[in-house]
């Protein structure tokens, strides 16, 4: 891989750019003028200057992903590889194969850590690869790069990826935001179990609101998730509350 063009300054995408531009020539597009002031040593480049990169990451929410595509859409050489990294799979990738030239290559990716979790690099942990319009050529190279990172390559299709995420990420981050609200107490005689579940809630809201509106939004199957979750809540709870009036 000559070089990588990181589309999105975010958390994520000063992860990316923090590890990879020690291994090649990475340039970064970002469209925030705040942003490019506070890093004034990190290589913005402009939309019209992607033709000159081979490998292109979109480190955008999943809801800028129609905008970001019709953005860089005029400017990506037919050889391309672009790669998103959003959490949804089936809503990107349909709006990725619709708005960009057909001879751009376009893979999907879940990479399964974050900016605290791969805060020292990326061995050992585990990006999901959903090769979506690419020349098998070009997906091995993808796979490669990751693999030579470190990390370990899984592959899935997008609706099989939204459905097992909509219950192992959607479901957790719920439950994070949900317990958030509620006044759990600081106390010294907590359980360990009980402080895993404060320090689970404590990293989960650390990822903004908007990655957490958009894993579900977009993902078809995390409404099913919640009335599932809700109905068996419902349940254990009217089961209690019977018990607690018998004792009553």
């Amino acid at each position: 891989m000559k070089n990588l063009a990181i589309v999105g300054f975010g958390r994520f995408g000063q992860l990316l750019y923090r590890f990879f531009h020690k291994q090649l020539p990475v340039g970064v597009v970002d469209p925030y003028q705040a942003v490019k002031r506070k890093y004034r040593k990190v290589p913005f480049i402009s939309p019209a200057e992607l033709t000159e990169y081979e490998y292109i990451i979109l480190a955008t929410p999943v809801s800028a992903i129609e905008t970001v595509a019709e953005e860089i859409r005029d400017h990506l050489a037919p050889s391309t590889v672009v790669m998103d990294v959003g959490a949804v799979k089936t809503y990107p990738l349909s709006v990725l194969q619709r708005e960009l030239p057909g001879e751009v290559h376009i893979v999907g990716s879940h990479p399964l850590f974050g900016p605290d979790s791969a805060s020292h690099g990326f061995n050992g942990h585990i990006i999901i690869l959903t090769p979506t319009r690419v020349e098998k050529s070009a997906f091995q190279r993808v796979k490669r790069f990751w693999e030579q990172q470190g990390v370990e390559v899984v592959e899935f299709t997008a609706h099989e990826q939204d459905r097992l995420m909509a219950w192992t990420l959607a479901l957790t981050h719920f439950l994070g935001r949900a317990l958030v609200q509620l006044p759990l107490p600081e106390t010294p005689i907590a359980t360990r179990d009980y402080k895993f579940l404060k320090n689970l809630i404590r990293k989960i809201n650390r990822d903004t609101p908007e990655l957490f509106l958009d894993m579900h939004r977009f993902n078809p199957y995390t409404a099913e998730m919640r009335k599932a979750l809700a109905e068996a809540i419902e349940s254990l709870k009217s089961h209690l509350d019977h018990l607690q009036k018998e004792i009553d």
